[in-house]
């Protein structure tokens, strides 16, 4: 990959498990030197350069005490489990800088394995840089994506993050569901369509992948918008013990009907935290047999799956990797740094 695109910063690697080189098969290089002329355009610009502030994730639980009898039954994982792969992908992207036509964006993909409650390997790729311009997304995404959506991301930078985010994690998930077989693929968040996915690299051709070569997609919530998931997630973790879970399907479906896959809460470790699992309307296994296989192929120190933990880690953006990006593309580009104030802390400043 080219250099100018692709920032090898391996500050702070995580060594106890053995990196490996990105597949041929898993082709970024395509996608960065698709911007290459983009940035370009940035030779000279005035910029601001932005920061971006963590969400915090408010825990499926919430305060309610139930009371009443459970709708759900409390079901419990299978008791025979099988040795299986377990593929676990997520990404990041931030926010790098303003300027008077565009944004621009740093955005990286990682992939961790595991077996038999072993970590086996991982990779990542990125930061990959993005100049996001009207004038570029409409060239680029002519075709593949509906004018009003190419305009709602090239004007609202939450939109952008998203859409870089989507793109790089449906590039890693449909590769590795089509060079792995009956493996289970752990998505980060629910499963569901997106206005953002472009053609060909949607959900649906996700799950048609995963298909032909037997894999399972599950998708796994630490929070959510729907208070029906959170009341189901609270009501198990006063109830249920280890490895179970309720079946909300059909609840979810009564006001949301085009939901797909199939939704649980689910409860992995003692004294865990309750999480939301999607399951692939498409996968051909059991959801007892399917969580059983998950629980005994990843490591679940925190209740959550280690492959997701550490996924998410190495495709987060320390704030020295964001540095050495805005000074690699001031330096290559001549960037005109405009400061920029704090402007909440100007208007509020301190009591104290």
């Amino acid at each position: 990959m080219r250099s100018s695109l692709l920032l090898r910063i391996m500050n702070n690697q995580l060594n106890i498990v053995p990196q490996i080189e990105t597949p041929p098969l898993f082709d970024l290089e395509s996608l960065a030197d698709n911007h290459e002329a983009s940035l370009s355009t940035l030779s000279g610009m005035k910029v601001f350069f932005r920061s971006d502030f963590a969400k915090e994730a408010i825990p499926l639980q919430n305060l309610e005490s139930p009371s009443g009898e459970s709708p759900y039954q409390i079901r419990s994982f299978s008791s025979e489990s099988r040795e299986k792969q377990i593929i676990a992908i997520d990404s990041s992207c931030v926010l790098i800088g303003e300027t008077e036509q565009g944004a621009i964006f740093a955005g990286r993909v990682a992939v961790v394995s595991a077996k038999g409650s072993k970590i086996a390997r991982y990779y990542r790729a990125g930061p990959f840089i993005f100049y996001m311009t009207m004038k570029y997304l409409s060239e680029q995404l002519r075709g593949v994506l509906p004018q009003r959506a190419v305009r709602a991301i090239s004007s609202d930078n939450g939109l952008a993050e998203r859409f870089i985010r989507i793109k790089l994690e449906r590039s890693a998930q449909i590769l590795s569901a089509k060079i792995n077989s009956g493996s289970i693929l752990l998505v980060d968040g629910s499963l569901k369509s997106s206005s953002l996915e472009t053609k060909g690299q949607g959900l649906r051709e996700l799950e048609s992948a995963a298909e032909e070569n037997e894999n399972q997609i599950v998708g796994i919530g630490k929070s959510s918008v729907l208070r029906i998931v959170s009341s189901a997630a609270n009501l198990l973790q006063n109830v249920g013990s280890s490895e179970t879970f309720f079946d909300i399907t059909d609840t979810v479906r009564l006001f949301f009907p085009t939901t797909e896959a199939r939704i649980l809460v689910a409860k992995f470790s003692p004294n865990s935290s309750v999480f939301r699992i999607d399951s692939s309307r498409r996968n051909s296994e059991e959801d007892p047999d399917l969580l059983a296989d998950l629980k005994r192929n990843d490591l679940f120190f925190r209740g959550y799956p280690e492959t997701l933990r550490l996924a998410h880690h190495l495709s987060v953006f320390d704030s020295s990797t964001v540095s050495s990006v805005r000074s690699y593309l001031s330096r290559k580009y001549g960037l005109i740094h405009i400061p920029s104030d704090d402007l909440r802390a100007t208007i509020l400043g301190k009591l104290v």
